[in-house]
């Protein structure tokens, strides 16, 4: 499902991926200033924001709560039996005091503007993806999946795909 997702992506957001292939292959050297895509497919029609992957979070908030294994526990725990349930088990939990901590921090993160998108962890990923997309000739994307909660995709395409007649 992911790769027919993915190839209407770009499909719809064709003209602004040529001109950010464009905009890559005019970088002979990776840099934290090289632009990559951000397709937000959360609505309707996707939208393509182009960031430069040195300023990646501040186009899409990251976490640093998110990625914590008490935290992915509850995640896991809520798609079974639904958020109250869950809290309720974490915080009454073996863990229940540590739990208290990450939760309190999540929700903080969550009050102080956007909500966080990915986690810290991710988002490093994404850099280093897109030092390997430029050493291919490629162009790191990453894509917004609309959900609840919504879902992270991170992919590469060839400039010369991507500029083809």
């Amino acid at each position: 499902m992911d790769r027919q997702t993915i190839q209407n992506l770009i499909k719809q957001c064709s003209v602004g991926l040529f001109d950010l292939a464009c905009a890559v292959s005019g970088h002979p050297s990776w840099a934290l200033n090289l632009p990559v895509g951000v397709l937000d497919a959360r609505r309707t029609k996707p939208k393509l924001i182009v960031s430069a992957i040195g300023t990646i979070n501040s186009t899409l908030k990251a976490s640093s709560t998110i990625a914590h294994p008490l935290m992915v526990q509850l995640f896991e725990r809520f798609e079974d039996v639904g958020l109250e349930q869950a809290l309720t088990e974490m915080k009454n939990g073996e863990e229940g005091e540590a739990f208290a901590e990450v939760w309190q921090a999540y929700r903080d993160e969550r009050r102080c503007g956007d909500a966080p998108m990915w986690s810290i962890e991710d988002a490093t990923a994404f850099v280093v993806q897109s030092r390997e997309a430029h050493a291919d000739r490629e162009v790191a994307c990453v894509a917004v999946l609309p959900g609840e909660p919504h879902r992270i995709i991170t992919f590469s395409v060839p400039i010369a795909f991507l500029t083809r007649d």
